[in-house]
């Protein structure tokens, strides 16, 4: 009686697996199995990170999870159409001899079925076991197709995000670096720091809008993490507009509506901040440099207005494996971006510069 009703609990497992892969692989947001899988394998990651200080376990993030998820669709799909035919005495028999299939030759009929590999050495009994053979095959072709369609978009983000973080990092890295060198050695001056930037972080935006786990993905090296050049580029931004004592460039507004979008996606994804906002930035960098500033005690004003947005950025930049000094000036963990390959690899002795 009880293995006649296994049917009900089979179906229910195609069908939460069939509405996982519509909500993730048609870039429509996390699908509920796909956050379920996500945060304990993250977790754990970000566990062992912290507890090694290897940050560059977290550059495992992204396979572990997308292997993980494909995984956890196969494994279910598989498991529920293996309790649909195991409802059904006799629904499955061997072609030689029509013995009726046990458990594990349901199983393994199952798995080549959702293959789409053909009939092996079973088959169905009776017209509707036969039907759903074909449905079987359809669900594997289906979970194979958007498998892929999941697969591919992410990558493509991941690559956007890696080249929106190297080009920073080129420019400059860290937020006064930025400001200074797009100040000076910009062709468009900060005009053109905001132009170069404003249409791929809408691009990402609306990227990380349709896979939001892609806040959970980490790179290797610092100048290729969007959690260090991200908030890198919106405190550069915040300088500009409430430190320098300038108008503001056209389009500001613009990439930072964009940056508060991701924000947001963040904040979706990570919904817990158990930091304080990061201390007010140093001002003497730009001084140096001969910017014009506003008086110490209004760009103080301005920028306590900020605490809630510098909260999650300070959150994300933690969350890759930085600290928020990384942020605003360059460390050692960070490459100089002034500094050659060569010199980087201790090649070449350092070039001489003119002063």
């Amino acid at each position: 009686m009880l293995r006649s009703l296994l049917w009900l609990p089979g179906a229910a497992l195609i069908l939460a697996v069939l509405l996982d892969l519509l909500a993730s692989s048609m870039q429509t947001g996390e699908g509920r199995l796909l956050r379920l899988v996500h945060r304990p394998l993250y977790a754990a990651l970000t566990w062992l990170a912290r507890r090694t200080r290897r940050r560059g376990l977290l550059a495992w993030s992204g396979g572990m999870l997308v292997v993980g998820t494909i995984g956890v669709w196969t494994l279910l799909t598989w498991l529920g159409w293996t309790l649909v035919f195991w409802s059904g005495k006799g629904a499955l028999v061997g072609t030689a001899k029509e013995t009726p299939a046990d458990l594990w030759d349901v199983l393994y009929f199952v798995g080549y079925t959702l293959a789409t590999l053909g009939l092996g050495d079973l088959k169905p009994l009776g017209n509707g076991w036969r039907l759903l053979t074909d449905l079987a095959a359809f669900n594997g072709f289906f979970l194979i197709t958007f498998a892929i369609s999941f697969v591919v978009p992410v990558a493509q983000a991941q690559a956007e995000r890696r080249t929106l973080a190297l080009w920073l990092h080129r420019l400059g890295g860290n937020a006064q670096d930025l400001v200074i060198r797009a100040w000076n050695d910009h062709p468009g001056g900060l005009q053109g720091l905001v132009g170069d930037v404003a249409t791929t972080l809408n691009t990402l935006d609306a990227q990380f809008k349709n896979s939001p786990a892609l806040h959970r993905f980490h790179d290797r090296r610092a100048d290729e993490s969007l959690e260090l050049a991200l908030p890198a580029l919106d405190e550069a931004l915040s300088l500009i507009e409430h430190a320098l004592d300038v108008a503001p460039p056209r389009g500001l507004r613009t990439v930072r509506a964009s940056i508060s979008s991701l924000l947001g996606t963040y904040r979706q994804v990570h919904p817990r901040l158990r930091v304080d906002p990061p201390p007010l930035p140093d001002l003497t960098p730009l001084r140096d440099a001969g910017l014009p500033l506003r008086p110490e005690a209004e760009v103080r004003e301005r920028f306590l207005d900020l605490n809630d947005r510098r909260r999650v950025l300070r959150a994300m930049t933690e969350q890759g494996g930085f600290a928020w000094p990384d942020v605003e000036v360059c460390s050692a963990g960070v490459p100089d971006p002034a500094v050659s390959l060569e010199e980087e690899l201790g090649l070449s002795g350092p070039p001489s510069r003119a002063r």
